[in-house]
């Protein structure tokens, strides 16, 4: 089952995938935009990282293609999926050339509309490092609103920095 957007189309990842996955997690400036950290990936160990992925109700992963050119964008996730309590964390990563094109905030709104419709989910929250401005702004366009900051919660180029954690609930 594919999820479906005004221009993107949320699928499953395929092998096929591999070459845009290490682009995107290959580029310094998005990994120092985003939280978490990473070690230079090489195609094995990234076709290996596919074939290793199995079903987990806790985790959507999911490729971003854009719906009339078939071209992938980047990767939509919602992770920690708490049945129980409905919720869930969103991340996006879109490749350099499919930003700033409306696909981030159509992903976005796709996404939280399946989690919210589809999942049962109350609440979806998004974690964005405080100097990501253009993140930020995104995910307000797409009605989320800044819960709080975590200070010095994030490490990047020899600092500390903080966290904002945005949400949006399902009758917003």
């Amino acid at each position: 089952m594919n999820i479906t957007g005004e221009k993107v189309l949320l699928r499953a990842i395929e092998i096929s995938d591999k070459e845009t996955l290490l682009k995107i997690i290959n580029d310094s400036e998005t990994e120092n935009s985003l939280g978490g950290w990473s070690f230079p990936v090489s195609s094995f160990n990234q076709e290996d990282w596919i074939k290793n992925q199995k079903p987990n109700i806790g985790v959507l992963r999911c490729m971003i293609d854009d719906k009339k050119t078939k071209q992938v964008l980047g990767t939509a996730i919602l992770s920690d999926i708490d049945y129980k309590n409905g919720n869930a964390e969103i991340h996006i990563k879109l490749t350099e050339d499919a930003r700033g094109k409306g696909y981030g905030a159509d992903t976005i709104k796709t996404l939280v509309e399946y989690a919210f419709n589809e999942l049962r989910l109350k609440c979806v929250f998004a974690s964005i490092n405080a100097y990501n401005t253009p993140s930020q702004k995104l995910f307000e366009k797409c009605n989320f609103i800044v819960e709080g900051r975590l200070r010095n919660r994030i490490f990047k180029k020899g600092n500390y920095h903080d966290v904002l954690v945005l949400s949006i609930l399902n009758e917003e």
